[in-house]
């Protein structure tokens, strides 16, 4: 009787925690892209300068693009000065406000380098930081036989960590004064598992996603907003998907879903249609969800490998 009893008990707790998660789920992909808004983020970022690293393509560039719609002016930093200047014209045409730009290579290592960028932005008011810059594999490869060799791993292993740290604690000394910003640090939904052949991507974006994660606990007492994004797939060079659909939006209009969630939830995929993937993908059971990854990691690898091999043929037939 009393076995009975507590399987009894037992089953209700399943279906009580069954529903919980449901429930969580629903909220997750309705609420912050129906219901709610950002509201008056000038008002919440408490100053004009909006800073975006990695901003002349894909989602960068469409986070500028939105922010200045917005009112905001910009500090657009990446690698290429002419691209910068490109970027700048394309924005200067359709929104009226001040447009900076630094050309900066986010694969130095060193604090010396850092330095130079860190006083470009320090020397504004910076309302907010999109900690958007990244580095991926050309295609998923076990870490000894990585495109690009170990260079590629130290490049991914900086560009994905460093500037999200120092950057976000150069401006946090201000807007903690004026008790008032915006962080917003682009990780990826590689973050949410531990993706086999994309070992350091993956790593990285979950350390992105755990440095936000504490950096929202240290600052809960002040009026600034720390936000983690995790993309799935966007339409955008660095993805080398080139073709849009419900599932892969282009990137201004993933810049627009992700910019209406600031200040509403504090991590999130961006987008309504890679909220509905995360969440019935990241919940099956880890066996599963390795070989759902796999297969399709070891597709894209096998496509990659085709097409490399290709190119070489036609370089020996010129």
């Amino acid at each position: 009787m009393v076995c009975e009893c507590f399987l009894k008990n037992l089953g209700y707790a399943a279906l009580a925690w069954a529903a919980y998660k449901v429930l969580v789920s629903l909220y997750n992909i309705i609420y912050p892209f129906f219901l709610s808004s950002s509201g008056n983020l000038l008002e919440k970022a408490g100053a004009k300068w909006a800073v975006v690293t990695g901003s002349t393509d894909g989602i960068g560039k469409a986070y500028a693009f939105e922010l200045a719609s917005k009112g905001f002016n910009l500090l657009l930093i990446s690698r290429t000065a002419s691209k910068l200047e490109a970027t700048k014209k394309e924005i200067a045409e359709k929104s009226n406000v001040e447009i900076k730009t630094f050309a900066f290579d986010f694969t130095a290592g060193n604090f010396d380098q850092y330095d130079y960028v860190i006083k470009e932005i320090t020397s504004l008011d910076v309302g907010v930081l999109v900690n958007n810059v990244g580095l991926s594999y050309e295609y998923p490869e076990r870490m000894h036989e990585i495109e690009g060799e170990l260079k590629r791993v130290a490049d991914i292993t900086v560009v994905n960590t460093l500037p999200p740290t120092l950057l976000t604690a150069a401006v946090l000394s201000q807007m903690v004064t004026r008790n008032k910003g915006i962080v917003i640090n682009l990780a990826s939904a590689a973050s949410y598992h531990t993706m086999t052949f994309w070992g350091a991507y993956s790593a990285t974006k979950k350390y992105v996603q755990w440095l936000s994660a504490i950096l929202r606990k240290e600052y809960v007492s002040t009026g600034i907003i720390i936000q983690t994004v995790c993309p799935m797939l966007v339409a955008t060079n660095m993805s080398k998907v080139k073709k849009t659909s419900f599932f892969t939006p282009d990137a201004q209009k993933f810049a627009r879903a992700a910019l209406n969630t600031v200040g509403v939830v504090n991590e999130t995929t961006g987008y309504f249609s890679h909220q509905i993937q995360a969440e019935l993908l990241f919940s099956l059971p880890g066996w599963l969800l390795d070989k759902v990854i796999d297969k399709g990691s070891l597709a894209i690898r096998k496509a990659a490998l085709r097409k490399k091999e290709r190119e070489a043929d036609t370089k020996k037939e010129k």
